[in-house]
């Protein structure tokens, strides 16, 4: 019999066992694959569940910060492939597998294939095209199943948003293999009847094979050659496909693209209504400060009595041209006194009237003036000007006056 004392208590046991499981480099890092059963999502985020095949299954738990990044939405009976680690969870002992990643069995190659579809079709421009969702369209061309939730759901959003909008549906496949083709024939049917101003294209969720379809090829360049803008709608918020990328507005809903697609009206209604009241007020004033003004006006007295108005100027325009006419006589006689003044002294200097009154100009032969007896030679030819004529001359005697001092001059050292 065992002894006691060599006993492990339950959490030493579960401990250890633990241990060996963690320690297990293999089982560090593992996929299995396996389907979904017994699906929970818990409000802190965390995702419980059990992977289950024909004959076995175990626990397994994905905490938050891993499943924020799935881009399915997991459910029972979805077959998938984890990675991640096996332990125990030493207080109950419930051998259980950590997940940190989560995808669909097959997804692997069609992310593959997506990746590589997507890199093409940037590279060829088909995504930089963004043209503007018209505002107020006149009728909503729909892409869908017609027996699907999307369409439902489009339906019943334009409705409360703009109960008397016009819709067209061009029915489609939205899955399985031969969806993409109908869904190229419903585009060029709406764009051949030239009907819809917006066209909506989408599905609900589902897994990302059921998505596939908008992943195609031929329906990325169909949204692209439609001559109407296209709104894409496929999935729940954090699915992401090829469609979304070539259309002119991605939609995280069905519901969300019925909302970017149309108005409301009734709030149409309340803005036209309110600039109709605010240009009702802006003409009103108008027209009152009109009235007011013709009233003052009318009651002046250019209006009342026009014949006194124009008198009044009358006299103005008279007083106004006599002062002015008596400015330009005054100024001008002023300026005649002026000219007389300056014309009597230019007179008085005038040579010809000095030798009028005997003197006469003598100047030499190069006809410069004489100004003294010293300066003129004996045997000099001289001109002699009078007031009536010349007389040539020549200097025969020369008497030069003797200058005399002041009676008061100053000895000159």
């Amino acid at each position: 019999m065992a002894s006691t004392d060599a006993a492990l208590t339950v959490a030493q046991l579960n401990n250890y066992a633990k241990s060996l499981l963690e320690n297990d480099v293999r089982l560090r890092s593992v996929r299995v694959r396996g389907e979904l059963t017994g699906f929970k999502r818990h409000s802190s985020g965390h995702l419980y569940f059990s992977l289950k095949d024909e004959s076995a299954l175990i626990r397994c738990v994905m905490f938050r910060s891993s499943a924020v990044s799935l881009r399915f939405s997991p459910s029972d009976g979805m077959k998938v492939v984890l990675t991640g680690s096996v332990t125990i969870y030493a207080k109950d002992g419930q051998y259980q597998f950590y997940a940190s990643t989560m995808r669909q069995e097959g997804e692997g190659d069609l992310y593959q294939q997506f990746l590589e579809l997507q890199k093409k079709l940037e590279a060829e421009g088909l995504f930089a095209r963004k043209r503007p969702i018209p505002f107020l369209p006149a009728c909503v061309g729909v892409v869908t199943s017609e027996t699907g939730a999307a369409l439902h759901d489009i339906v019943t959003v334009i409705r409360r948003r703009f109960p008397t909008m016009h819709i067209i549906l061009a029915p489609a496949q939205v899955q399985g293999e031969t969806a993409p083709a109908t869904i190229i024939d419903a585009i060029r049917l709406l764009n051949e009847s030239k009907r819809p101003d917006v066209l909506i294209v989408g599905r609900g969720g589902g897994s990302y094979e059921d998505l596939s379809c908008f992943n195609d090829e031929g329906v990325a360049r169909a949204i692209y050659a439609s001559d109407i803008p296209v709104i894409s709608a496929v999935g729940h918020e954090v699915d992401f496909t090829i469609a979304d990328f070539a259309a002119d507005l991605r939609a995280p809903t069905p519901s969300a693209a019925a909302e970017l697609a149309v108005p409301v009206l009734e709030d149409l209604v309340y803005s036209i209504e309110s600039k109709r009241e605010r240009l009702d007020d802006t003409v009103r004033n108008a027209v009152d400060s009109a009235r007011k003004q013709i009233a003052l006006l009318s009651g002046s007295a250019a209006l009342a009595k026009p014949g006194m108005l124009i008198g009044q100027k009358r006299t103005q325009l008279e007083q106004k041209t006599a002062a002015l006419k008596n400015s330009v006589d005054a100024a001008m006689a002023a300026n005649y006194a002026r000219i007389e003044t300056l014309s009597e002294r230019l007179a008085a200097l005038d040579p010809l009237a000095v030798l009028r009154r005997g003197y006469a100009i003598v100047t030499d032969e190069e006809k410069r003036p004489v100004m003294s007896a010293e300066g003129v030679l004996a045997g000099q030819r001289l001109n002699i000007t009078l007031a009536d004529g010349n007389i040539a001359a020549k200097a025969e005697q020369i008497e030069i006056k003797k200058k005399t001092e002041p009676e008061n001059a100053e000895e000159r050292i």
